[in-house]
């Protein structure tokens, strides 16, 4: 008689966002479209996103470390966890870049205090476990166009530091910023990429950079691996849950890589 009403939802998840970004909250909810999870988002403000979506051309480096720092993230973080939530995930590549693995992982206990015992990832952490876990080689990295050539140096230097078989880092994604990426654009892209480089899989960095929808097309069209950044983050955010291996058409990670 009672109609599901999303209070009783096996798992309640947490994420953090940009205040002008909507990709990560809606590639969440299009992943989870069948399952009994709910979404549950803050936001940040970041200087580089302007109303309607629209981001910098190249995002500079102040807005990204002012994103993580402790008067702006441990504030949300410590709101945010007040609610009845299982994980959060921190839905922005750039500051794993930006700061590196070491800094990262002091991010992440200093957030652990303010965190209510609940679990954090962030997008770069939940990469590296789920290259680890389907133990992926030969991976390009295909950050946004906006990132700048420094940041993506930094990104290739932030998987190299944890022994992760990189091969290159490029702002090869679509042009035009997020609300002109489709999964086509997706597509052509990353077939560049994989011609160009020889990549055996592909990492679609920037959370804000539209993936999944090409994902299943791209792994049976060019027979590589594909993972993205809010796929990996919803993956890891879902670990130790049944329900991470009932996520479908999404790529091979969620199926074979099971519960993290």
């Amino acid at each position: 008689m009672w109609k599901y009403d999303g209070w009783d939802s096996a798992v309640k998840l947490g994420i953090v966002t940009p205040h002008a970004d909507i990709g990560p909250e809606a590639e969440f909810q299009a992943m989870l479209s069948a399952l009994p999870v709910t979404v549950h988002g803050a936001r940040v403000d970041f200087s580089a996103m302007h109303p309607g979506g629209k981001i910098d051309e190249k995002i500079a480096v102040d807005p990204v470390l002012d994103f993580i720092r402790p008067e702006v993230i441990d504030r949300i973080v410590d709101s945010l966890s007040c609610s009845p939530l299982d994980a959060i995930g921190l839905a922005f590549t750039s500051s794993s870049f930006k700061i590196g693995a070491e800094q990262e992982r002091e991010l992440l206990q200093r957030l652990k205090a303010v965190s209510h015992g609940i679990r954090l990832e962030t997008t770069g952490t939940a990469a590296v476990s789920a290259i680890r876990a389907l133990d992926l080689k030969r991976i390009a990295v295909m950050a946004p166009s906006w990132f700048d050539a420094q940041l993506c140096q930094e990104g290739q230097a932030y998987f190299i530091s944890q022994d992760v078989d990189v091969i290159s880092t490029t702002a090869s994604g679509p042009l035009g910023g997020p609300l002109r990426i489709t999964a086509e654009t997706t597509a052509e892209a990353v077939t560049r990429l994989v011609e160009d480089s020889g990549a055996e899989a592909v990492f679609i960095a920037g959370n804000g950079q539209r993936a999944i929808g090409a994902i299943d097309a791209i792994e049976r069209s060019l027979g590589v691996t594909v993972l993205t950044a809010n796929q990996v983050l919803l993956w890891s955010s879902l670990a130790g849950s049944d329900l991470c291996r009932q996520v479908s058409g999404y790529g091979r990670l969620f199926p074979e890589a099971g519960e993290g």
